[in-house]
């Protein structure tokens, strides 16, 4: 190989190198690992030692060269690119992708809200309960007729112990014991949370669902004062679209009890239902006396009210749903509708 011509024709091209990809290129084709030099340096094997030193001095030669041809055109191009690039003004951006807040995260959140504004502490409690807290310390002790209403998902006990008997909450309801047995009335409290049934899953019932438990004790509360707040609360978050209704029921641990039904009123900004049916969302009553004894209270000096609102009720006729299903899907297309 002719290195004289090989530095000749590397200059010649070199020279017409407009860009830095032309001179990647041209770096490959004469200083790659199978370039044309690389090439030379194989062919001198066969040589002998002398001829192989003095032609390896020449290559070597032609290396540095081709090197210094290089880097100058570098130079010179780096030299001649401009100082910004352009960027078109009137191009239209990119939109960002976000995620977005699940319709019960976004409900719960402003049933709290709403009852924050009058006054309720919110505290949370635990999903795993002990079967005290759950059934016996609210009056459903084994074997109550009660406990058919609660299909429970039991916890295999770590002990032969009844106490040690775990469970996946049935409701909120333990937190009125829990909370009373550190606290000294007046108060009045929520408790939002999730709750578990071992229950068949149709449009209105799941075996997952969230309740907002609520507890308010003084000396001289009645129903009046949980029809008014209660009224105030529902009133706030459908923005006086609903109505409400209350009627008798039983629940083990408030005398008496009850439970509220809403329906949507008529041309509300809310999806019609085709029935427009009263929809359960709670129960509630006056807090059974004996709950006020098992937690230490004085007898007949406190009196107080509590609740259970569901959740996924409410969300369902704001949102003008029909399958409380949608809430624990995975279709995302629901969920970016809120």
């Amino acid at each position: 190989m002719n290195l004289e011509r090989l530095n000749t024709q590397a200059q010649q091209e070199i020279s017409n190198v407009k860009s830095f990809q032309d001179l990647e290129n041209w770096r490959v084709k004469y200083l790659g690992r199978k370039g044309e030099l690389s090439l030379f340096f194989d062919s001198l094997k066969s040589l002998s030692f002398p001829l192989r030193k003095k032609q390896g001095q020449k290559g070597n030669q032609t290396r540095q060269f081709l090197l210094s041809l290089y880097q100058q055109k570098r130079e010179d191009l780096e030299k001649n690119q401009p100082d910004f690039e352009f960027f078109d003004l009137t191009r239209p951006g990119e939109k960002i992708k976000k995620g977005y807040l699940h319709p019960l995260t976004l409900i719960l959140r402003e049933i709290v809200h709403s009852f924050e504004k009058i006054g309720f502490e919110v505290v949370e409690g635990p999903e795993i309960e002990t079967e005290y807290y759950d059934f016996d310390a609210l009056r459903m002790p084994e074997n109550h007729p009660a406990r058919d209403m609660w299909d429970t998902f039991w916890i295999k006990p770590k002990g032969k112990s009844r106490a040690s008997k775990l469970l996946l909450r049935t409701q909120t309801s333990p937190m009125q014991i829990r909370y009373m047995e550190k606290h000294q009335p007046p108060f009045r409290i929520i408790v939002p949370g999730k709750c578990f049934r071992f229950e068949a899953t149709d449009a209105q019932h799941e075996f997952q669902f969230h309740q907002v438990e609520g507890l308010m004790v003084a000396e001289n509360i009645s129903l009046a004062n949980f029809k008014f707040i209660i009224r105030e609360v529902i009133e706030d978050i459908f923005k006086h679209q609903v109505e409400l209704r209350f009627r008798p029921s039983y629940f083990p641990f408030v005398t008496p009890g009850l439970e509220v039904d809403i329906r949507q009123k008529q041309d509300t900004r809310y999806k019609k239902q085709d029935t427009n049916e009263w929809l359960e969302i709670m129960g509630a009553g006056m807090v059974h006396p004996q709950l006020f004894k098992n937690v230490g209270y004085e007898a007949n000096r406190w009196q107080g009210f509590a609740f259970g609102l569901g959740v996924e009720r409410i969300a369902m006729i704001k949102y003008g749903l029909d399958d409380i299903r949608l809430f624990f899907g995975s279709d995302a297309r629901f969920l970016e509708q809120f």
